[in-house]
């Protein structure tokens, strides 16, 4: 009898965790532990590394007609996908990227947190191209389960007038403007635009990893 109920209790858990779904809480984890795991990659004041560093990196440099220089700098941290025949070179699966680049005066900075069935779970992006014909910074933040969307935040920089660059709003204060599970007009452009960059994100990270020498 104690036999059978500790199998029933084995079940019901496994079926529980095979169909868990994300929650902005268990994101917010994830991103956590992404970070602390992206700060081992960076050496202490002793030179020393956490961990061996690991990662795509992608920099653009062009001159672009009415906005001239564009610098693009892409970060790809990468996990292994597990395998029953234990290959001494894995395969790999996109695991967080950050995207930091600039049009003319306008700069933006970008995070996008996947699963590891390349499914994106979160969008961090400051962007400028919110309010047409201004150079006010938002802060966008997208949580998903999948395809659909748990969470849409929207947060505008306080005080524009101390804007300076990208670099300095680490101390900057935003306000909320919004926050919903749906995305309204005002936001729809930039925020499909993320979604469309994490898309794509995914096509650049593949064709990388089977294109290079291992």
């Amino acid at each position: 009898m104690i036999k059978k109920v500790l199998i029933s209790l084995f079940c019901a858990t496994w079926i529980l965790s095979a169909t868990a779904q994300n929650t902005i809480e268990s994101i917010r984890k994830e991103y956590n532990d992404v970070h602390v795991w992206i700060s081992h990659m960076t050496p202490g004041d002793d030179g020393i590394y956490g961990e061996p560093p690991e990662y795509f990196e992608l920099n653009v440099v062009q001159n672009l007609p009415a906005t001239g220089k564009h610098e693009e700098k892409v970060r790809m941290f990468y996990g292994e996908i597990e395998s029953e025949d234990d290959p001494i070179y894995p395969d790999h699966y996109l695991r967080f990227a950050t995207a930091k680049y600039n049009f003319a005066a306008r700069e933006f900075y970008e995070e996008y947190l996947y699963d590891d069935k390349g499914r994106v779970m979160f969008i961090y992006a400051i962007t400028p191209d919110v309010e047409l014909g201004a150079v006010t910074p938002y802060e966008i933040r997208m949580w998903f389960d999948g395809e659909r969307m748990l969470r849409l935040s929207v947060k505008k920089l306080d005080d524009p007038a101390g804007y300076i660059d990208i670099a300095t709003l680490s101390k900057a204060k935003f306000k909320e403007v919004y926050s919903g599970n749906s995305i309204p007009e005002a936001y729809s452009l930039e925020a499909n635009r993320c979604k469309e960059r994490a898309k794509r994100f995914l096509k650049v990270f593949k064709s990388i990893d089977e294109n290079t020498y291992l």
